[in-house]
């Protein structure tokens, strides 16, 4: 029997190069639109609802219009040649944005990637992040096997610690509710008596 895994990490890579080898972000623009607003065809003959809130890597907010002029300078200012589009997915969910960025900064080591922009959807069956990161060069296959798997077993711990950390927590709240009702129900007897008329 296959192992159920707790959290997966998938990647594509894309070439920021038009088809006469010219820098281009149309691609990854694309991209982005369809992570922020989902699919164009269920937005027609209405106003596209965002899916989330981009973060970039120190879990500051930033607007859709902002993170396209973000990564159209990597491409364009800075020459970035590659764009890196994770989806990191969780069985349970329940993690935060900052859980996802950590996560990314266990894998930075080894891709030297160190700054991104994220989104967290909440949408389907099972919440993931969208990360799009960029780098100047290409990430050879084994070291983006390592960076992958590096992700990979922190993203796994991370859902495992989180899914107990919420059993523990719906096991606790009717006791809690129960302790609570006990209090209350002893709190006026403990003061009878001390009540002085003047």
């Amino acid at each position: 029997m296959a192992k159920q895994l707790l959290a997966i990490v998938r990647g594509e890579r894309i070439a920021n190069k038009s088809a006469k080898g010219k820098p281009a972000y149309a691609q990854m623009k694309g991209l982005m639109n369809y992570i922020a607003y989902g699919r164009y065809e269920d937005h027609l003959n209405q106003e596209a609802k965002p899916r989330g809130l981009w973060l970039d890597h120190n879990g500051n907010p930033a607007a859709h219009k902002e993170t396209l002029h973000w990564a159209k300078e990597k491409v364009h200012r800075y020459g970035y040649e590659h764009t890196y589009q994770l989806l990191l997915s969780t069985r349970y969910g329940g993690l935060t944005a900052a859980d996802f960025n950590h996560v990314l900064r266990q894998g930075s080591e080894l891709s030297d990637m160190r700054e991104w922009r994220m989104m967290v959807h909440e949408d389907t069956d099972n919440q993931h992040a969208h990360v799009i990161l960029l780098r100047r060069e290409k990430l050879a296959n084994g070291r983006y096997k390592e960076w992958q798997q590096k992700m990979q077993t922190e993203l796994e711990q991370l859902q495992a610690q989180r899914h107990q950390e919420r059993q523990l927590e719906t096991e606790m709240t009717p006791a809690l509710a129960a302790v609570q009702e006990d209090e209350a129900a002893l709190e006026p007897a403990q003061h009878r008596g001390w009540e002085i008329d003047l």
